[in-house]
């Protein structure tokens, strides 16, 4: 696994008829603060090293145990981007794999409600004081 001290560029899609990708650079600025609709944590020297629409990576310049707390923060406040729930956990020493799993209405319809299901991954590096958080959709999970 390599680590940039850079940000990454990634990949945008042209319109039109063919799968045509072009690379440009992101900067956090530019980069979500979220995947899918789950927060992604601030933390100290955060880079998003790859995002597509099935999973996204991001490094730290912390712990895995410093970045467990900034994800928790993240994804179980009271805000927008708050209210999911951790499911499935199954880390060690705060590195390894665990689902969040949040119920939303769609179309503002409380009673037609989709339930969302995601799988992350956490990393840690201690050698080179870092670690990575990795979002994965279910089904690029599996694949």
């Amino acid at each position: 696994f390599f680590f940039s001290f850079q940000t990454p560029p990634t990949w945008a899609r042209l319109p039109g008829r063919g799968a045509e990708y072009v690379r440009r650079a992101t900067t956090m600025s530019e980069a979500a603060d979220s995947f899918k609709d789950i927060a992604v944590p601030e933390g100290s020297d955060r880079r998003e090293l790859y995002k597509s629409p099935y999973r996204a990576i991001y490094t730290y310049k912390m712990s895995a145990q410093e970045l467990d707390e900034k994800f928790r923060e993240a994804i179980t406040g009271d805000h927008q981007k708050g209210g999911w729930q951790i499911k499935n956990d199954e880390r060690v020493k705060y590195v390894g794999k665990l689902e969040v799993s949040k119920e939303v209405c769609e179309d503002g319809d409380p009673s037609n409600k989709k339930k969302l299901d995601y799988k992350v991954s956490f990393e840690d590096y201690p050698e080179a004081g870092m670690s990575a958080l990795k979002y994965y959709t279910i089904q690029s999970y599996t694949k």
